[in-house]
């Protein structure tokens, strides 16, 4: 029991910058398994709480850079909005930093170079999307990390299979979601933990379900990749 109050889901479609993602797993009559996805505040109020049995994870959206949107502010702006920009981007950029699944989009890159550049920035995160079109994501799922090694892990395009693509946003959620729902089924019948580089070759669908709205989607490309660290950059010399 506890003395605060149930924390409030936010509405399916909200646009918000990061959230407290929960995932819970059922295996349907046809073998897919179904993810089921419920956002909440990533802040919650003051005195609301989540139940401990939920499985949740922190998951933020990528923002452009400082440098790129600055270029596009009009004249007209105040050093007060100028300022107020930047500090959001700060902010959104803080958030990344302790979020285990980062969503971002190509721009205009091929999507596997975005995804390598996005793995390479964020080595920690156990899941990053890079969003491609209106039915797609391109997602790496690291199974290894040891901090002084080259992250390794999976790479796989997730693709609704109707125009009806769902909250594309959460695609890399539910892709976790799966791994962690295998982990905690794999750990119960050999009693005894499993860990994510034991995971196996990912599944060839999902549904991915919020607010009870599925959406089926379709996992093509799978790889295993090793993404490289970023390179140091070469000291400044003095003088």
């Amino acid at each position: 029991m506890h003395d605060g109050h149930s924390l409030v889901a936010l509405f399916p479609g909200s646009r918000v910058p990061a959230a407290t993602v929960n995932t819970h797993a059922v295996r349907a009559a046809d073998g897919v398994v179904a993810i089921h996805l419920t956002r909440y505040p990533l802040t919650p109020p003051e005195s609301a709480v989540l139940p401990e049995s939920l499985d949740v994870h922190a998951m933020a959206i990528c923002p452009r850079s400082w440098k790129e949107l600055e270029e596009q502010i009009p004249d007209s702006w105040s050093r007060e909005q100028r300022h107020q920009l930047r500090q959001q981007v700060l902010d959104q950029e803080r958030l990344t930093r302790s979020a285990e699944v980062l969503v971002t989009r190509a721009d205009g890159q091929p999507p596997l170079l975005a995804l390598d550049a996005a793995r390479r920035r964020f080595p920690w995160a156990a899941a990053v999307g890079v969003l491609i079109g209106d039915r797609s994501v391109m997602v790496g799922l690291r199974t290894h990390w040891h901090g002084h090694e080259e992250p390794q892990g999976y790479a796989v395009t997730m693709t609704a299979t109707s125009d009806e693509a769902g909250p594309l946003s959460l695609y890399p959620s539910a892709l976790y979601g799966w791994a962690t729902w295998w982990i905690r089924q794999t750990s119960a019948v050999v009693d005894e933990p499993v860990g994510l580089h034991e995971l196996p070759p990912l599944p060839l669908e999902l549904d991915v379900v919020e607010a009870w709205q599925p959406c089926r989607v379709r996992l093509t490309g799978h790889e295993r990749v090793r993404w490289p660290a970023c390179p140091t950059p070469p000291a400044r010399k003095r003088g």
